[in-house]
Parts: C-alpha cells; structure tokens; sequence
C-alpha cells in the first residue's frame, strides 16, 4: 500500500535526518524489501528461521531504523601473529568413524555467515565471511541483543542514574499498582522475575518454537518496529496485533497491558525462565531515567566508548521505540568487541572502563540465587542442570570434559559471541540456522564449534 503524502512527511520528518547530534533515523530501503518479496519474504515475517539465509544479514535495512555511528576512536584490527586455520580442525562426525573439518563444520552443516576469533589483546586469529557477508556487514543479533541491553544498562548504573536494588516502578509508571512495579531490577536483569506466559501473538504467528513455552509474543516486538510500519488514518504505527493486544501502537502501551492482565506466576529470584519482556523492563527503565530512545542510550553510554569500528542499527517505530531484546544489528568484529570489552573486565582497548569489572564478575561468578534458580523450571537446567546460571542477560557455563568456564550472548539461529574466563579468547559466530533454539543448535554451536575451538585455543597459547 502507498503511503499517503502526509505518512510521508511524517517519516521523513522522523525518519530521513536526525535530531540528536550522534544518532540518525532511516526509512526501509524499498529495494531491498523488492528483493526479498521474490523468495517469499519480506518485513511481515523476515525473522522466521527458513528465511534466514536470506534475511538476517543488513536485515535493519528493510526496517525504520537507528543508526549509532562508529565512534571517531576505534579498536585497532590487527591480525595476530599465529593464524588459526580452522581447515585443519577436525571433529568427530554423525557417521561413526568420520571425522569433519571445523571448516566445513561451521560453513555448511552450522549455517554459519561469518566467525570473528580474538585473543584477549584484540588481535584476530582467524575469521571467515561466507554467504556473501563481508567485514562491514551488519548481522541481526537476535537475542544477543539483551547482552548489549545489560551492558548499556552497567554503564548507566555507573552513574548513579538507575540501581538494580531499585523496584521497576521507580522508573517505570505505567508498572504502579501491579506486582511487577515491585519487583526488583535485579530479577528483570537475571531472568527470575516470575515471567512466564506470553500470549498476545497475533493468529499464525511463529512463537520461536521454543521447547518450553513463548519467550516472547509478536505484539512485544512488533509495536516498537519490528515488523515494519503502515499507514493509519494518515499515520505511520506498527501493523495490527493479536486480539487482546488491538490499539497499543507503543512499547509502554504494551508493557502497562501486559502488567494489568498477568501476575507472576512465582515469587521473584525463585526459577530462571528466559522470557523477553524482562529486558524490555530494563530497556525501558533505561529509556525513562536518561529521557532518551534506546539508540541513543546505546551511543551515549556504550558505542561512542567501547572503541566498536562500524555503525549498530536498531529498528524503531514512529516513536523511535526499540525493543532492547532482539533489533539490534552489528558487524561480526563489532560483536566480538563487546566480548572483548567483558574479557578484559570491562575496560576497551585503550584500558578505559566501559562497563564496571563488578558487572563482569557477577558475570562470570554468578550468585547463590541465580545458581539455584536455574535448574528449577527452564529446559535450559535439563540440558545442562549444574555448572551454569544466568546473569546479567549473560549465560555462564562450565565445560565437565575440558573445564573451560566461559561466558556468552546468545541469539536464537546461533549469534554468538562468548568469552573464555582464563584465555580471554573471544569467538564470535553470526549463525543462519534454519531452526530456532533447539537440541541440535546447542549440540552444533557449543559442543561441535566452540568447545574445540576454545579448546585448541587454550592448548596452542600454553605451549607458545
């Protein structure tokens, strides 16, 4: 549908330049949506897993979207001295006495676009782009969105302007005279504030096929732009939700319906169940106390500083509403950067901090109730019941066969970026796997991929 001449003032009024000095807003670019349109895709439902060798990579460009510029000082790139040559990797395959290259491995079997792998000075070691991706190829993260979320959320904290011992509705309004105004920061941080059902997902809807119920619902994400904008009695506002979601056009909007029509369904800090709306709590909190989109968050407090070398893009809606689980777009080396600035506690290249070292080793260190509330409902503590915990929109887990800790974001078509505790090695993988999170991406990406990978990197570096 044509847009009508006063949507199209609107969007460019909101959209075609800035108003900040630093963040700039785009329209979608219509040729790219053309493009996808022929292989049955396009902003409707771009994120299904089956389109994702078509979709994920600059997929911020089919969107209204924020740009967060590179900052004028970046991270060297410069390439380590020894090359890892992921070729002469080999693993044990499906078909007893096979073995397959780490090579083949990651290309074909795991979908994978592109892989950044830093020591923890900074230097590559080895990366590869495939799928047509480059180096300045910007990637959807997914949920490892939620790990810059948190990290952009340390930095604030730093200030003083927000506390994770602060209950929601401190900052957020619309939360008064619900339970989830009374919940501790802390909990939406670790995934335990008692979210579980989520059920404003318009008919048909995909619902992330996760193993234990929604992580999320569509009309979360789709009223801060995710799924594109259409016009409405001469207005731009996010497509029609799901039935008893109709009329919200807002992040808030959402937020104060879902708080009115759900309790908790346990008591806060007593199970981990890994459920969206508990970063967009931290995302709006963030978005509240500094007055500011959540683009503008990110450049302020994390992207002008951590020394990342291309732009971040995040999708917005008429409002310049981002949702802080699951828009953002980076370049691979980008993504490696933010584990970067985790592997050397907090601090970017330069040895300034970024995010706080106490941050990064309740990370890495966990807690007594995060440790105990893992195992108590999510699939997540069958799969691995010991030894793992969610922090700060960060898993930790501890490898029983090489006893390697690292710690990791995590999207669902396997955007990783993970950090090894003792190394300081970095891997980060944007993965196109056409199935969302399931038995056989955990056992591809963190048992075939990177555990040998980390691995082989701790054994080469403690002979050299």
């Amino acid at each position: 549908m044509k847009k009508s001449i006063l949507a199209i003032a609107t969007a460019a009024a909101l959209f075609a330049t800035g108003t900040q000095a630093h963040v700039t807003y785009h329209e979608p670019d219509q040729q790219m949506e053309k493009n996808l349109n022929v292989y049955g895709t396009g902003i409707v439902d771009w994120e299904y897993s089956k389109f994702a060798r078509y979709a994920m990579i600059d997929s911020h460009k089919i969107h209204y979207w924020a740009e967060i510029p590179a900052p004028a000082e970046k991270m060297p790139m410069k390439k380590a001295a020894k090359q890892l040559d992921v070729s002469k990797i080999t693993v044990p395959d499906v078909v007893p006495g096979n073995t397959i290259s780490m090579y083949n491995l990651m290309r074909d079997r795991a979908e994978i676009s592109s892989y950044v792998i830093m020591n923890k000075k900074g230097e590559i070691i080895a990366e590869d782009y495939w799928n047509n991706s480059k180096v300045d190829t910007k990637h959807q993260l997914h949920s490892a969105n939620k790990s810059f979320t948190s990290m952009a959320w340390a930095a604030v904290e730093a200030t003083g302007l927000v506390s994770a011992d602060e209950i929601a509705e401190t900052y957020i309004k619309e939360l008064k005279g619900t339970p989830w105004g009374k919940i501790k920061m802390r909990h939406y941080l670790d995934m335990t504030s008692g979210s579980n059902t989520m059920d404003m997902s318009r008919e048909g809807w995909h619902n992330w096929e996760m193993p234990d119920g929604n992580v999320t619902d569509s009309s979360m994400s789709t009223v801060a732009g995710y799924a594109g904008l259409v016009e409405k009695d001469g207005k731009l506002v996010p497509p029609v939700q799901a039935e008893n979601a109709k009329g919200i056009t807002r992040l808030s909007e959402y937020l104060e319906l879902y708080a009115k029509n759900h309790d908790p369904e346990w008591e806060a800090g007593e199970k981990y169940q890994y459920r969206c709306l508990n970063t967009e709590m931290v995302a709006m909190a963030l978005v509240r106390t500094t007055g500011k989109p959540l683009a503008e968050v990110y450049d302020e407090y994390l992207w002008s500083k951590g020394g990342f070398n291309n732009y971040g893009a995040l999708y917005v809606n008429q409002d310049k509403d981002s949702i802080g689980s699951g828009s953002f777009n980076t370049t691979t080396r980008d993504f490696a950067i933010g584990s970067f600035i985790m592997a050397n506690g907090g601090k970017n290249w330069k040895g300034e901090q970024v995010v706080p070292e106490s941050f990064v080793k309740e990370v890495e260190k966990g807690d007594p109730v995060v440790k105990k509330a893992w195992a108590q409902i999510s699939y997540e503590g069958l799969a691995v019941p010991t030894g793992a915990w969610y922090k700060n929109q960060f898993r930790t887990l501890t490898d029983p066969e090489t006893g390697v800790d690292f710690s990791m974001m995590l999207g669902t078509n396997g955007q990783v970026s993970a950090w090894d505790h003792k190394t300081g090695n970095v891997i980060a993988i944007f993965g196109d796997y056409r199935r969302h999170t399931g038995q056989a991406l955990i056992h591809t990406y963190f048992f075939d991929v990177i555990k040998p990978l980390f691995k082989r990197l701790a054994d080469e570096q403690a002979t050299s």
